[in-house]
């Protein structure tokens, strides 16, 4: 029984995809239609939304910052966050959110970009490293390949 159940979670886990930056902001500009609401269900909804969005941004923060020490232990560094700042769920959020307004791609294009890459975008580029000139160089490029796929 353990090894199909096993075989199973394997199977559906090779058709997951990762969820759309379109989804997410979806969730986002809705959370404070719904919180504004009377609605028991609405509040309810509202709250298991931000509690997603927190879940989604506090794991890609510790994914990107995970990633960010092994490449600076070999060192080069993705990203130089300053002292001041911890890449939370808060910052990230805030980051993808401003990030996702500022691409200048097509609508159609930006939707189909994953969380994580939006995530990834912006942290690139919002706290570059100065030695890393050529990254936010590299950063741009490798947005224009995702895009033009």
């Amino acid at each position: 029984m353990r090894p199909l159940i096993f075989l199973f979670i394997l199977l559906l886990s090779c058709y997951a995809k990762a969820d759309t930056i379109d989804n997410y902001m979806n969730i986002a500009n809705n959370i404070p239609q719904m919180e504004m609401k009377a609605d028991p269900q609405a509040q309810a909804w509202a709250r298991s939304a931000r509690h997603v969005l927190d879940v989604t941004s506090e794991s890609i923060a510790e994914t990107i910052t995970q990633a960010n020490e092994l490449a600076k232990s070999q060192g080069k560094p993705l990203f130089c966050l300053p002292t001041n700042i911890t890449l939370n769920a808060a910052t990230i959020n805030n980051i993808i959110q401003q990030t996702y307004k500022d691409i200048s791609s097509q609508q159609s294009d930006k939707d189909k970009m994953t969380i994580s890459q939006v995530a990834w975008l912006g942290v690139t580029k919002t706290y570059p490293c100065q030695q890393n000139a050529s990254a936010g160089n590299q950063m741009q490029q490798f947005t224009t390949a995702l895009l033009s796929h």
